[in-house]
């Protein structure tokens, strides 16, 4: 499986850049890891399982997106896809629509490049969760 980041926007450079680049290395040890910054993002066509991050999202924990991502290592699926909106959001609503699950991290409000880091270090800790490594506790 390929784990694929679509984010909004382009990454701000300095310590966001770095941490976003450091949790992609992180779990590239796991998973090939993509990373796609758009201007205007789209579902993407290829063969996966869609998750868009939105604050009507499912609240899940840690341990649940580990096993979400594990189930679907079991499946066989292709490519794992999570998208995060820019700072007013997704510009075309229909890729909220076309996902195939909506996923919340906080119920709270946070800054568009803070979320980038925020679910690449969740889901490199899912990873660990999988592996039984010992970074979780």
């Amino acid at each position: 499986m390929r784990v694929v980041f679509c984010f909004s926007g382009k990454t701000f450079k300095g310590a966001i850049s770095d941490m976003v680049s450091d949790y992609k290395d992180r779990i590239s040890r796991y998973m090939p890891v993509e990373v796609i910054e758009a201007k205007r993002l789209k579902i993407q066509k290829r063969h996966g399982f869609h998750i868009v991050l939105t604050p009507e999202g499912k609240l899940i924990t840690s341990e649940g997106l580990s096993c979400l991502i594990n189930c679907h290592l079991g499946l066989g699926t292709k490519n794992m896809f999570f998208y995060t909106g820019g700072h007013t959001g997704y510009d075309d609503g229909q890729i909220v629509d076309d996902a195939d699950m909506k996923l919340s991290l906080s119920t709270m409000t946070f800054n568009h490049q803070l979320i980038r880091i925020m679910l690449l270090e969740q889901v490199y800790r899912a990873f660990t969760i999988i592996n039984s490594e010992p970074y979780h506790k």
